[in-house]
């Protein structure tokens, strides 16, 4: 089940949601629980039970809420090192291309520069805007292998040509694992799960204590804000650079300006000089 309007609206919308929906099932459950409460005189084995079924709810939403947060924790590490992976590889091409022999090795070093500045693009979760950043990424990288075969073609050592052809191929596949990166998400399913875990026990609660005639409304409201605290943390670490929680580009933009410094072409970097956003 795919969640990408969910990562479109700001952050503090989806947790406004997440408490909305928490505090309604709490209501309702209270609600429910103070009508049996008032109509049969609340019958203690029937709180009983109740705490039973609550510590178990309680025990099942811990576990979802503990595998979740390790689920996109690691998902966003390997974002982070997606990111390290394609700037290494980005600059170990570009300097072995210095091996090959002119006019070849001007050629596929501006193809490298201008292929790493496609790569520094406003990650965006609408499919449209990271489809057209995609685009632009293979048409500079069409150009690359092209490039490096004219390198090729002068008299280069095959030890040489080896090693050129093995970092252009690294550059190729690191496209290929960060985009695998950026679309690895929670799955629907789960967040719908784990919301749907965290309304019924909060309205298991609020039902026991309408059983009991009585709820602490600063406790369990505070429960719910707690919950939705932790919700929202798991999905800003799938947000990628539009959350608290963001993936930083500084080691591809620290590479492109070491590549631009080398060749003597300086250009501005995206979003007006600001760090760059992650595609």
């Amino acid at each position: 089940m795919e969640i990408h309007w969910l990562y479109r609206w700001p952050l503090w919308v989806d947790g406004v949601a997440f408490l909305a929906l928490l505090l309604i099932a709490l209501e309702l459950g209270f609600r429910v629980g103070l009508r049996r409460h008032r109509t049969e005189l609340g019958d203690a084995r029937k709180t009983v039970r109740g705490d039973v079924t609550l510590g178990s709810m309680l025990a099942l939403l811990g576990l979802l809420l503990a595998f979740t947060y390790a689920f996109s924790l690691s998902r966003a590490d390997m974002r982070k090192e997606a990111v390290i992976r394609e700037a290494n590889a980005i600059g170990t091409a570009f300097l072995r291309a210095n091996l090959a022999a002119e006019p070849g090795r001007s050629e596929l070093r501006q193809g490298l520069l201008g292929y790493a500045r496609t790569r520094l693009v406003n990650e965006d979760v609408y499919a449209e805007a990271l489809r057209a950043a995609v685009q632009r990424s293979l048409e500079a990288q069409s150009q690359l292998w092209p490039a490096m075969e004219r390198a090729l073609r002068e008299d280069v050592p095959g030890p040489i040509q080896a090693l050129l052809v093995q970092a252009v191929n690294d550059v190729l596949d690191a496209q290929t694992i960060r985009i695998a990166a950026v679309n690895d998400r929670i799955p629907g399913e789960v967040l719908a799960l784990l919301l749907l875990v965290a309304s019924a026990s909060l309205a298991v609660a609020a039902h026991n204590a309408g059983l009991n005639g009585s709820i602490s409304r600063w406790r369990m409201d505070t429960f719910a804000v707690i919950l939705t605290a932790l919700m929202l943390v798991i999905v800003d670490f799938d947000r990628g650079q539009h959350g608290l929680i963001q993936v930083s580009l500084q080691p591809l933009a620290v590479v492109i300006e070491d590549l631009e410094n080398q060749i003597g072409e300086v250009r501005p970097l995206p979003n007006n000089g600001q760090e760059p956003n992650q595609a």
